[in-house]
Protein backbone atom coordinates (compact mmCIF):
# COMPACT_ATOMS: atom_id res chain seq x y z
CA UNK A 1 0.00 0.00 0.00
CA UNK A 2 1.18 3.70 -0.50
CA UNK A 3 0.74 5.58 2.39
CA UNK A 4 0.53 9.32 2.52
CA UNK A 5 1.02 11.64 5.54
CA UNK A 6 0.84 14.92 5.46
CA UNK A 7 2.29 17.78 7.90
CA UNK A 8 -0.82 19.87 9.19
CA UNK A 9 0.94 23.40 8.82
CA UNK A 10 -0.87 26.71 9.25
CA UNK A 11 0.33 28.07 6.02
CA UNK A 12 -1.51 31.49 4.93
CA UNK A 13 -2.19 31.47 1.20
CA UNK A 14 -2.17 35.59 0.56
CA UNK A 15 -3.25 37.52 -2.46
CA UNK A 16 -0.90 39.77 -4.77
CA UNK A 17 -0.20 42.56 -2.15
CA UNK A 18 -2.05 46.05 -2.94
CA UNK A 19 -1.82 49.47 -1.92
CA UNK A 20 -5.05 50.07 0.38
CA UNK A 21 -7.82 52.38 -0.10
CA UNK A 22 -9.71 51.25 3.01
CA UNK A 23 -10.33 53.84 6.26
CA UNK A 24 -10.18 50.29 8.38
CA UNK A 25 -6.59 51.03 10.94
CA UNK A 26 -4.49 49.48 12.91
CA UNK A 27 -4.22 48.59 16.48
CA UNK A 28 -1.94 49.85 19.03
CA UNK A 29 -1.51 45.86 20.26
CA UNK A 30 0.10 44.68 17.23
CA UNK A 31 -1.95 41.05 16.24
CA UNK A 32 -0.61 39.13 13.68
CA UNK A 33 -1.16 35.09 11.89
CA UNK A 34 1.03 32.62 12.23
CA UNK A 35 2.25 34.04 8.99
CA UNK A 36 3.50 37.27 10.97
CA UNK A 37 1.05 39.64 9.02
CA UNK A 38 0.04 42.18 11.12
CA UNK A 39 -3.58 42.26 11.45
CA UNK A 40 -6.15 45.22 11.90
CA UNK A 41 -8.14 45.63 14.67
CA UNK A 42 -11.41 45.30 12.70
CA UNK A 43 -11.87 42.12 11.40
CA UNK A 44 -15.21 41.81 10.63
CA UNK A 45 -16.40 41.86 6.40
CA UNK A 46 -19.18 42.20 4.58
CA UNK A 47 -19.45 40.69 1.28
CA UNK A 48 -21.75 40.05 -1.68
CA UNK A 49 -23.65 37.38 -3.77
CA UNK A 50 -26.08 37.48 -5.91
CA UNK A 51 -28.14 34.25 -5.15
CA UNK A 52 -29.90 33.71 -2.00
CA UNK A 53 -28.74 30.48 -0.06
CA UNK A 54 -30.79 27.19 -0.82
CA UNK A 55 -30.11 25.03 1.80
CA UNK A 56 -27.83 24.11 4.30
CA UNK A 57 -28.01 20.58 4.81
CA UNK A 58 -24.94 19.19 2.64
CA UNK A 59 -27.13 16.29 1.19
CA UNK A 60 -29.33 18.63 -1.26
CA UNK A 61 -26.71 21.16 -2.10
CA UNK A 62 -26.63 21.97 -5.90
CA UNK A 63 -25.20 25.37 -6.81
CA UNK A 64 -22.06 27.40 -6.30
CA UNK A 65 -23.48 29.61 -4.30
CA UNK A 66 -24.71 27.33 -1.68
CA UNK A 67 -21.44 24.75 -1.68
CA UNK A 68 -19.06 27.70 -1.16
CA UNK A 69 -21.52 28.41 1.67
CA UNK A 70 -20.72 25.19 2.85
CA UNK A 71 -17.13 25.22 2.29
CA UNK A 72 -17.01 27.93 5.35
CA UNK A 73 -18.84 26.09 7.88
CA UNK A 74 -18.35 22.65 7.01
CA UNK A 75 -15.23 20.24 6.39
CA UNK A 76 -14.55 17.21 4.83
CA UNK A 77 -11.34 15.35 4.42
CA UNK A 78 -9.87 17.56 2.26
CA UNK A 79 -9.74 21.27 1.12
CA UNK A 80 -8.32 22.63 -2.15
CA UNK A 81 -5.84 24.81 -2.09
CA UNK A 82 -4.68 27.70 -4.34
CA UNK A 83 -4.07 25.28 -7.18
CA UNK A 84 -7.03 22.83 -6.93
CA UNK A 85 -4.88 20.33 -5.01
CA UNK A 86 -6.66 18.47 -2.51
CA UNK A 87 -4.83 19.08 0.92
CA UNK A 88 -5.12 17.58 4.93
CA UNK A 89 -8.71 19.17 6.46
CA UNK A 90 -10.75 16.20 7.93
CA UNK A 91 -7.82 13.44 7.20
CA UNK A 92 -4.39 12.93 9.06
CA UNK A 93 -3.31 10.56 6.21
CA UNK A 94 -4.93 8.08 4.37
CA UNK A 95 -3.56 4.86 2.63
CA UNK A 96 -4.25 3.65 -1.16
CA UNK A 97 -4.14 0.06 -2.18
CA UNK A 98 -1.13 -1.11 -5.00
CA UNK A 99 -4.74 -1.43 -7.31
CA UNK A 100 -6.34 2.33 -6.66
CA UNK A 101 -9.39 0.49 -5.31
CA UNK A 102 -8.74 0.59 -1.95
CA UNK A 103 -8.92 4.15 0.56
CA UNK A 104 -8.49 3.76 3.93
CA UNK A 105 -8.54 6.92 5.66
CA UNK A 106 -7.70 7.92 9.13
CA UNK A 107 -9.54 11.14 10.89
CA UNK A 108 -8.33 14.07 13.14
CA UNK A 109 -8.79 13.47 16.52
CA UNK A 110 -9.33 17.00 17.49
CA UNK A 111 -11.95 17.38 15.45
CA UNK A 112 -15.39 18.12 16.43
CA UNK A 113 -18.61 19.70 15.77
CA UNK A 114 -20.00 22.79 17.55
CA UNK A 115 -22.05 20.80 19.61
CA UNK A 116 -19.03 19.33 20.98
CA UNK A 117 -19.61 15.83 19.73
CA UNK A 118 -16.46 14.49 18.24
CA UNK A 119 -16.28 13.97 13.97
CA UNK A 120 -16.06 9.98 13.66
CA UNK A 121 -16.12 7.93 10.98
CA UNK A 122 -19.74 6.74 11.15
CA UNK A 123 -20.30 10.55 10.58
CA UNK A 124 -19.04 10.00 6.88
CA UNK A 125 -20.87 6.79 6.83
CA UNK A 126 -24.22 8.15 7.29
CA UNK A 127 -23.71 11.26 5.31
CA UNK A 128 -22.40 8.80 2.24
CA UNK A 129 -25.10 6.12 3.18
CA UNK A 130 -27.86 9.25 2.64
CA UNK A 131 -26.51 10.72 -0.18
CA UNK A 132 -27.16 7.20 -2.36
CA UNK A 133 -30.42 6.96 -0.73
CA UNK A 134 -33.36 7.37 -3.35
CA UNK A 135 -35.17 8.56 -0.59
CA UNK A 136 -32.95 11.29 -0.23
CA UNK A 137 -33.00 12.70 -3.60
CA UNK A 138 -29.76 14.08 -3.30
CA UNK A 139 -28.80 15.67 -6.83
CA UNK A 140 -25.23 14.85 -6.85
CA UNK A 141 -25.94 11.28 -5.72
CA UNK A 142 -24.58 10.31 -9.33
CA UNK A 143 -20.97 10.98 -8.25
CA UNK A 144 -20.86 8.69 -6.00
CA UNK A 145 -21.52 5.98 -8.55
CA UNK A 146 -17.28 4.73 -8.57
CA UNK A 147 -17.79 3.05 -5.33
CA UNK A 148 -18.66 -0.09 -4.91
CA UNK A 149 -22.75 -0.72 -5.30
CA UNK A 150 -23.34 3.04 -5.47
CA UNK A 151 -25.43 2.74 -8.72
CA UNK A 152 -27.54 -0.30 -7.45
CA UNK A 153 -28.10 1.45 -4.67
CA UNK A 154 -29.59 4.26 -6.35
CA UNK A 155 -31.06 2.16 -8.72
CA UNK A 156 -33.01 1.16 -5.65
CA UNK A 157 -31.41 -3.01 -6.29
CA UNK A 158 -29.73 -2.80 -2.80
CA UNK A 159 -29.56 -1.03 0.47
CA UNK A 160 -27.70 1.98 1.40
CA UNK A 161 -25.54 -0.31 3.94
CA UNK A 162 -24.24 -1.98 0.76
CA UNK A 163 -22.19 1.19 -0.05
CA UNK A 164 -18.39 0.43 -0.01
CA UNK A 165 -17.37 2.41 2.50
CA UNK A 166 -16.93 0.91 6.45
CA UNK A 167 -15.79 2.29 9.38
CA UNK A 168 -13.37 0.42 11.01
CA UNK A 169 -13.15 2.42 14.05
CA UNK A 170 -14.38 5.85 15.15
CA UNK A 171 -10.85 7.96 13.43
CA UNK A 172 -10.79 5.19 10.14
CA UNK A 173 -12.67 3.93 7.99
CA UNK A 174 -12.53 2.34 4.40
CA UNK A 175 -13.57 3.25 1.16
CA UNK A 176 -13.93 0.69 -2.01
CA UNK A 177 -13.78 1.80 -5.76
CA UNK A 178 -14.99 -0.03 -8.65
CA UNK A 179 -12.77 1.89 -10.86
CA UNK A 180 -9.00 4.01 -9.73
CA UNK A 181 -9.90 7.45 -9.89
CA UNK A 182 -6.99 9.91 -9.91
CA UNK A 183 -8.41 13.04 -8.85
CA UNK A 184 -10.72 11.44 -5.79
CA UNK A 185 -8.92 13.32 -3.19
CA UNK A 186 -9.97 16.42 -5.07
CA UNK A 187 -13.54 14.96 -5.36
CA UNK A 188 -13.89 14.77 -1.24
CA UNK A 189 -13.43 18.37 -1.46
CA UNK A 190 -16.69 18.94 -2.33
CA UNK A 191 -19.89 18.85 0.35
CA UNK A 192 -21.60 16.16 -0.68
CA UNK A 193 -18.47 13.98 0.63
CA UNK A 194 -18.49 16.06 3.96
CA UNK A 195 -19.47 14.21 6.99
CA UNK A 196 -22.61 14.65 9.03
CA UNK A 197 -23.98 14.13 12.70
CA UNK A 198 -26.10 11.26 12.70
CA UNK A 199 -27.99 11.79 16.20
CA UNK A 200 -28.38 15.66 15.63
CA UNK A 201 -29.79 15.20 11.80
CA UNK A 202 -32.30 12.54 12.58
CA UNK A 203 -33.47 14.71 16.08
CA UNK A 204 -33.72 17.72 13.54
CA UNK A 205 -35.54 15.64 10.96
CA UNK A 206 -36.99 17.42 8.30
CA UNK A 207 -35.95 21.18 9.69
CA UNK A 208 -32.29 19.51 9.59
CA UNK A 209 -30.26 22.51 7.01
CA UNK A 210 -33.25 24.63 6.80
CA UNK A 211 -32.00 27.22 9.06
CA UNK A 212 -28.95 28.22 10.74
CA UNK A 213 -30.21 27.10 14.44
CA UNK A 214 -31.21 23.66 13.17
CA UNK A 215 -28.03 22.68 11.85
CA UNK A 216 -24.45 21.88 13.54
CA UNK A 217 -20.81 22.94 12.09
CA UNK A 218 -17.80 21.18 12.03
CA UNK A 219 -15.74 23.65 9.79
CA UNK A 220 -13.93 27.13 10.69
CA UNK A 221 -16.78 29.27 10.86
CA UNK A 222 -20.71 28.67 12.11
CA UNK A 223 -23.58 29.76 9.68
CA UNK A 224 -25.63 32.45 11.62
CA UNK A 225 -28.67 34.56 11.45
CA UNK A 226 -29.99 32.25 8.62
CA UNK A 227 -34.22 31.44 8.03
CA UNK A 228 -33.85 29.96 4.49
CA UNK A 229 -34.17 32.25 1.76
CA UNK A 230 -33.45 35.68 3.46
CA UNK A 231 -31.43 38.26 1.75
CA UNK A 232 -28.46 38.62 4.20
CA UNK A 233 -26.72 36.28 6.83
CA UNK A 234 -23.55 35.83 8.70
CA UNK A 235 -20.52 33.20 9.31
CA UNK A 236 -18.99 33.46 12.60
CA UNK A 237 -15.85 31.63 14.20
CA UNK A 238 -16.42 28.20 15.05
CA UNK A 239 -14.86 28.44 18.76
CA UNK A 240 -14.70 24.17 18.85
CA UNK A 241 -13.56 24.35 15.35
CA UNK A 242 -9.53 21.82 15.39
CA UNK A 243 -7.70 24.91 13.80
CA UNK A 244 -9.57 28.04 15.51
CA UNK A 245 -6.23 29.61 16.43
CA UNK A 246 -5.82 30.25 12.38
CA UNK A 247 -9.25 32.00 11.86
CA UNK A 248 -8.83 35.43 11.62
CA UNK A 249 -12.14 36.72 10.87
CA UNK A 250 -14.54 37.66 13.44
CA UNK A 251 -17.39 37.77 10.97
CA UNK A 252 -18.54 37.40 7.28
CA UNK A 253 -21.74 39.21 6.47
CA UNK A 254 -23.17 38.06 3.74
CA UNK A 255 -25.43 40.32 1.39
CA UNK A 256 -27.79 38.98 -1.74
CA UNK A 257 -26.76 42.14 -4.74
CA UNK A 258 -28.26 41.42 -7.89
CA UNK A 259 -27.86 45.00 -9.41
CA UNK A 260 -23.95 45.59 -10.65
CA UNK A 261 -24.46 49.66 -9.74
CA UNK A 262 -25.54 48.99 -6.50
CA UNK A 263 -22.71 46.55 -5.61
CA UNK A 264 -20.08 49.39 -6.85
CA UNK A 265 -21.86 51.98 -5.26
CA UNK A 266 -21.94 49.95 -1.72
CA UNK A 267 -18.43 48.54 -2.25
CA UNK A 268 -17.09 52.69 -3.40
CA UNK A 269 -18.92 53.93 0.23
CA UNK A 270 -17.61 51.42 2.05
CA UNK A 271 -20.21 48.97 3.13
CA UNK A 272 -18.99 46.24 0.80
CA UNK A 273 -15.57 43.95 0.99
CA UNK A 274 -16.45 42.99 -2.77
CA UNK A 275 -18.40 43.71 -5.88
CA UNK A 276 -18.74 41.51 -8.80
CA UNK A 277 -18.40 43.52 -11.94
CA UNK A 278 -20.27 43.10 -15.42
CA UNK A 279 -20.39 44.76 -18.90
CA UNK A 280 -19.54 48.83 -18.35
CA UNK A 281 -18.33 48.90 -15.16
CA UNK A 282 -15.97 45.58 -15.73
CA UNK A 283 -14.18 47.62 -18.26
CA UNK A 284 -14.34 50.57 -16.05
CA UNK A 285 -12.49 49.58 -13.54
CA UNK A 286 -9.37 47.26 -15.12
CA UNK A 287 -6.56 49.69 -14.40
CA UNK A 288 -8.00 49.58 -11.04
CA UNK A 289 -5.66 48.38 -8.01
CA UNK A 290 -8.66 46.82 -6.33
CA UNK A 291 -9.66 44.91 -10.03
CA UNK A 292 -9.40 41.11 -9.31
CA UNK A 293 -10.20 38.58 -12.54
CA UNK A 294 -11.05 34.96 -11.43
CA UNK A 295 -11.15 32.15 -13.46
CA UNK A 296 -13.74 29.51 -13.60
CA UNK A 297 -14.66 26.28 -14.71
CA UNK A 298 -18.30 27.17 -16.28
CA UNK A 299 -19.41 27.13 -19.22
CA UNK A 300 -22.95 29.04 -19.57
CA UNK A 301 -25.42 27.84 -22.19
CA UNK A 302 -28.53 27.45 -23.47
CA UNK A 303 -29.98 24.25 -22.43
CA UNK A 304 -32.78 23.16 -24.95
CA UNK A 305 -36.01 20.80 -23.09
CA UNK A 306 -35.29 17.85 -25.61
CA UNK A 307 -39.73 16.97 -24.55
CA UNK A 308 -40.73 20.07 -26.55
CA UNK A 309 -41.65 18.48 -30.06
CA UNK A 310 -39.98 21.50 -31.52
CA UNK A 311 -37.23 21.54 -29.84
CA UNK A 312 -36.50 17.87 -30.09
CA UNK A 313 -35.89 19.32 -33.90
CA UNK A 314 -32.25 19.35 -34.09
CA UNK A 315 -32.30 22.00 -37.38
CA UNK A 316 -34.26 24.34 -34.79
CA UNK A 317 -31.45 23.81 -31.74
CA UNK A 318 -29.28 24.50 -34.80
CA UNK A 319 -30.52 27.78 -35.86
CA UNK A 320 -30.62 29.26 -32.41
CA UNK A 321 -26.99 28.51 -31.80
CA UNK A 322 -25.82 29.78 -35.04
CA UNK A 323 -27.90 33.23 -34.39
CA UNK A 324 -25.99 33.71 -31.07
CA UNK A 325 -22.80 36.34 -31.73
CA UNK A 326 -20.72 35.01 -28.80
CA UNK A 327 -18.30 37.61 -28.81
CA UNK A 328 -20.95 40.27 -28.28
CA UNK A 329 -21.89 38.86 -24.89
CA UNK A 330 -17.96 38.35 -24.03
CA UNK A 331 -16.73 41.64 -24.81
CA UNK A 332 -19.85 44.39 -24.72
CA UNK A 333 -22.29 42.48 -22.12
CA UNK A 334 -19.72 40.87 -19.96
CA UNK A 335 -16.33 42.59 -20.54
CA UNK A 336 -15.10 40.44 -17.51
CA UNK A 337 -12.53 38.30 -19.44
CA UNK A 338 -15.15 35.61 -20.05
CA UNK A 339 -14.27 33.62 -23.26
CA UNK A 340 -16.51 33.04 -26.53
CA UNK A 341 -17.81 29.16 -26.46
CA UNK A 342 -17.65 26.87 -29.24
CA UNK A 343 -17.28 23.41 -27.14
CA UNK A 344 -18.73 22.57 -23.64
CA UNK A 345 -15.17 21.98 -21.62
CA UNK A 346 -13.83 24.74 -20.84
CA UNK A 347 -10.40 26.45 -22.03
CA UNK A 348 -7.58 26.75 -19.14
CA UNK A 349 -9.26 24.17 -17.50
CA UNK A 350 -7.23 20.68 -17.44
CA UNK A 351 -4.31 19.41 -19.40
CA UNK A 352 -4.41 16.40 -22.15
CA UNK A 353 -2.08 13.72 -19.44
CA UNK A 354 -0.44 12.14 -22.92
CA UNK A 355 0.27 15.90 -25.06
CA UNK A 356 0.47 18.33 -22.13
CA UNK A 357 -1.39 20.50 -24.31
CA UNK A 358 -4.46 21.78 -23.34
CA UNK A 359 -7.40 20.05 -23.73
CA UNK A 360 -9.08 21.98 -25.48
CA UNK A 361 -6.59 23.02 -28.45
CA UNK A 362 -6.89 21.24 -31.13
CA UNK A 363 -10.81 20.93 -30.99
CA UNK A 364 -12.36 22.21 -33.57
CA UNK A 365 -15.34 25.23 -33.19
CA UNK A 366 -18.23 23.02 -32.55
CA UNK A 367 -20.74 26.08 -32.69
CA UNK A 368 -20.08 28.96 -33.75
CA UNK A 369 -22.30 32.64 -35.00
CA UNK A 370 -23.42 31.95 -38.90
CA UNK A 371 -26.67 33.88 -39.89
CA UNK A 372 -26.10 31.85 -42.94
CA UNK A 373 -26.67 28.30 -41.53
CA UNK A 374 -29.36 29.77 -39.01
CA UNK A 375 -31.23 31.02 -41.61
CA UNK A 376 -31.17 27.18 -43.26
CA UNK A 377 -31.32 25.09 -40.61
CA UNK A 378 -34.55 27.22 -39.75
CA UNK A 379 -36.08 26.65 -43.63
CA UNK A 380 -35.38 23.03 -42.80
CA UNK A 381 -36.67 23.02 -39.74
CA UNK A 382 -40.21 24.35 -40.98
CA UNK A 383 -40.80 21.66 -43.61
CA UNK A 384 -39.79 19.13 -41.16
CA UNK A 385 -42.40 20.07 -38.62
CA UNK A 386 -44.95 22.13 -41.00
CA UNK A 387 -44.56 24.83 -39.14
CA UNK A 388 -44.24 28.61 -39.87
CA UNK A 389 -44.00 29.74 -36.87
CA UNK A 390 -42.62 28.90 -33.40
CA UNK A 391 -43.17 30.46 -29.62
CA UNK A 392 -40.82 30.04 -26.75
CA UNK A 393 -39.77 31.11 -23.09
CA UNK A 394 -36.32 31.55 -21.89
CA UNK A 395 -35.74 31.27 -18.55
CA UNK A 396 -33.18 32.45 -16.54
CA UNK A 397 -32.04 33.67 -12.80
CA UNK A 398 -33.32 37.33 -11.84
CA UNK A 399 -29.92 38.90 -11.77
CA UNK A 400 -28.40 41.66 -14.23
CA UNK A 401 -26.03 40.09 -15.91
CA UNK A 402 -28.70 37.28 -17.02
CA UNK A 403 -30.94 39.24 -17.91
CA UNK A 404 -29.21 41.33 -19.85
CA UNK A 405 -27.98 38.12 -22.07
CA UNK A 406 -31.35 36.73 -22.19
CA UNK A 407 -32.33 40.08 -23.85
CA UNK A 408 -29.71 40.11 -26.15
CA UNK A 409 -30.21 36.57 -27.25
CA UNK A 410 -34.19 37.15 -27.51
CA UNK A 411 -33.40 39.80 -30.37
CA UNK A 412 -30.17 38.03 -32.00
CA UNK A 413 -33.17 35.57 -32.69
CA UNK A 414 -36.33 37.54 -33.38
CA UNK A 415 -34.41 39.95 -35.55
CA UNK A 416 -32.78 37.01 -38.05
CA UNK A 417 -35.16 33.77 -37.08
CA UNK A 418 -37.92 35.01 -38.86
CA UNK A 419 -41.44 33.15 -37.53
CA UNK A 420 -39.68 32.28 -34.09
CA UNK A 421 -41.25 34.39 -30.77
CA UNK A 422 -38.99 34.85 -27.94
CA UNK A 423 -40.65 35.26 -24.31
CA UNK A 424 -38.02 35.79 -21.38
CA UNK A 425 -39.24 34.83 -17.55
CA UNK A 426 -36.81 35.74 -15.17
CA UNK A 427 -36.86 34.13 -11.95
CA UNK A 428 -34.89 34.05 -8.57
CA UNK A 429 -32.32 31.10 -8.92
CA UNK A 430 -33.63 28.47 -6.72
CA UNK A 431 -36.90 29.06 -8.60
CA UNK A 432 -35.75 28.36 -11.64
CA UNK A 433 -34.03 25.20 -10.30
CA UNK A 434 -37.01 24.30 -9.34
CA UNK A 435 -38.61 24.93 -12.48
CA UNK A 436 -35.83 22.64 -14.11
CA UNK A 437 -36.13 20.05 -12.08
CA UNK A 438 -39.95 19.53 -12.89
CA UNK A 439 -39.05 20.17 -16.74
CA UNK A 440 -41.05 23.75 -16.81
CA UNK A 441 -38.61 25.45 -19.40
CA UNK A 442 -38.44 25.30 -23.35
CA UNK A 443 -34.77 26.83 -23.41
CA UNK A 444 -33.16 27.53 -20.04
CA UNK A 445 -29.74 29.77 -19.46
CA UNK A 446 -27.81 27.97 -17.14
CA UNK A 447 -24.26 27.44 -15.94
CA UNK A 448 -22.21 23.95 -15.60
CA UNK A 449 -19.60 24.18 -12.76
CA UNK A 450 -17.18 21.77 -12.86
CA UNK A 451 -16.54 20.23 -9.11
CA UNK A 452 -13.31 18.05 -10.22
CA UNK A 453 -10.69 18.86 -12.32
CA UNK A 454 -11.20 16.71 -15.21
CA UNK A 455 -13.66 16.77 -18.88
CA UNK A 456 -15.69 13.98 -17.53
CA UNK A 457 -17.47 16.36 -14.65
CA UNK A 458 -18.10 18.79 -17.54
CA UNK A 459 -19.54 16.18 -19.95
CA UNK A 460 -21.78 14.86 -17.12
CA UNK A 461 -23.87 17.48 -18.09
CA UNK A 462 -25.46 15.60 -21.37
CA UNK A 463 -25.01 11.81 -19.56
CA UNK A 464 -28.55 10.71 -19.87
CA UNK A 465 -28.99 9.16 -16.24
CA UNK A 466 -27.24 12.27 -14.55
CA UNK A 467 -30.12 14.41 -12.33
CA UNK A 468 -28.66 18.04 -14.11
CA UNK A 469 -29.68 16.93 -17.28
CA UNK A 470 -32.44 18.66 -17.25
CA UNK A 471 -33.17 19.02 -21.01
CA UNK A 472 -33.47 15.28 -21.08
CA UNK A 473 -31.17 15.39 -23.71
CA UNK A 474 -29.97 11.21 -24.42
CA UNK A 475 -27.69 9.78 -26.82
CA UNK A 476 -26.36 5.97 -26.61
CA UNK A 477 -23.42 6.53 -28.22
CA UNK A 478 -22.58 9.41 -25.80
CA UNK A 479 -23.58 7.78 -22.72
CA UNK A 480 -21.13 4.32 -23.78
CA UNK A 481 -18.47 6.86 -24.57
CA UNK A 482 -18.43 8.08 -21.07
CA UNK A 483 -18.92 4.86 -19.34
CA UNK A 484 -15.98 3.49 -21.27
CA UNK A 485 -14.03 6.84 -19.96
CA UNK A 486 -14.83 6.11 -16.32
CA UNK A 487 -14.84 2.27 -16.78
CA UNK A 488 -12.55 -0.04 -18.99
CA UNK A 489 -10.35 3.01 -19.93
CA UNK A 490 -10.26 4.47 -16.28
CA UNK A 491 -6.55 3.70 -16.24
CA UNK A 492 -5.38 3.76 -20.17
CA UNK A 493 -4.92 7.75 -20.03
CA UNK A 494 -5.04 8.00 -23.92
CA UNK A 495 -7.55 5.92 -24.63
CA UNK A 496 -10.23 7.89 -21.43
CA UNK A 497 -9.09 10.99 -23.32
CA UNK A 498 -10.25 10.28 -26.58
CA UNK A 499 -13.06 8.86 -25.53
CA UNK A 500 -13.63 11.94 -24.03
CA UNK A 501 -13.48 14.13 -26.88
CA UNK A 502 -15.30 11.93 -29.09
CA UNK A 503 -18.46 12.08 -26.01
CA UNK A 504 -17.96 16.43 -26.47
CA UNK A 505 -17.92 16.05 -30.38
CA UNK A 506 -21.28 14.37 -30.20
CA UNK A 507 -22.82 16.59 -27.46
CA UNK A 508 -21.75 19.69 -29.88
CA UNK A 509 -23.02 18.54 -33.09
CA UNK A 510 -26.11 17.37 -31.81
CA UNK A 511 -26.71 20.70 -30.13
CA UNK A 512 -27.17 18.95 -26.97
CA UNK A 513 -26.71 22.20 -25.93
CA UNK A 514 -25.68 26.00 -27.12
CA UNK A 515 -22.69 26.94 -25.31
CA UNK A 516 -22.01 30.98 -25.22
CA UNK A 517 -19.18 31.86 -22.97
CA UNK A 518 -16.42 29.99 -20.43
CA UNK A 519 -16.90 32.33 -17.24
CA UNK A 520 -14.09 34.51 -15.68
CA UNK A 521 -15.16 36.89 -13.20
CA UNK A 522 -14.53 40.12 -12.37
CA UNK A 523 -14.69 41.83 -9.17
CA UNK A 524 -13.10 44.93 -6.75
CA UNK A 525 -11.68 43.87 -3.66
CA UNK A 526 -10.74 45.42 -0.63
CA UNK A 527 -6.89 44.91 -0.72
CA UNK A 528 -6.29 44.71 2.96
CA UNK A 529 -8.57 41.24 2.68
CA UNK A 530 -5.93 38.51 2.37
CA UNK A 531 -5.55 34.85 2.69
CA UNK A 532 -8.34 33.54 0.35
CA UNK A 533 -7.97 30.67 -1.64
CA UNK A 534 -9.65 30.70 -4.23
CA UNK A 535 -10.56 27.88 -6.80
CA UNK A 536 -11.86 27.44 -10.33
CA UNK A 537 -13.86 24.31 -9.67
CA UNK A 538 -15.93 23.03 -7.07
CA UNK A 539 -16.50 25.90 -4.14
CA UNK A 540 -15.01 28.52 -5.00
CA UNK A 541 -13.33 30.38 -1.86
CA UNK A 542 -12.45 29.42 1.49
CA UNK A 543 -11.97 31.88 3.83
CA UNK A 544 -10.61 29.41 6.82
CA UNK A 545 -6.91 32.04 6.65
CA UNK A 546 -8.63 34.78 5.23
CA UNK A 547 -7.83 38.10 7.51
CA UNK A 548 -7.80 42.21 7.13
CA UNK A 549 -3.83 43.16 7.13
CA UNK A 550 -3.25 46.68 8.68
CA UNK A 551 -2.81 49.66 6.86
Amino acid sequence: MKKVWFLLGTAVFALSACTSTSSKTSTSEVVQTSGGITLSDDQEITLSTNNELATADSTLMQDIQTTTAGNQYFEGLFRLDENNIAQPAGASNYQVSDDGLTYTFNLREDAIWSNGDPVTANDYVYAWQKMVDPASAAPYAYMFSSIVNAEEIINRNLEVEELGIEAVSDTQFTVSLTVPISYFPEMLTNPYFFPQNQSFVEEQGDAYGTTSENTVYNGPFELANWQGGNQEWDYIPNDDYWDAENVYLDKIHMQVVKETATAVNLFESGQLDNALLTGEYAKQFQTDERYVIEDVANTTSLEFNFDNEFLANKNIRTAISAVIDRDVVTENLLGNGSRSATGFVPDNFVKDPTTEKDYTEDQPDYQVYDLELAQSSLATAKEELNMDSFDFTILVDDTETNRQIAEYVQGAIMENLDGVNIEIQAVPKNNRIAQAKEGDFDIMLSGWNAIIPDPVNMLDKGDSTTTFNYGNYANEDFDNLLALAEGENANNLEERFTNLHDAETIFMEEVGVAPIFHSSEAFLWNPQLEGIVRNSVGSRYSFKNAYVAAE
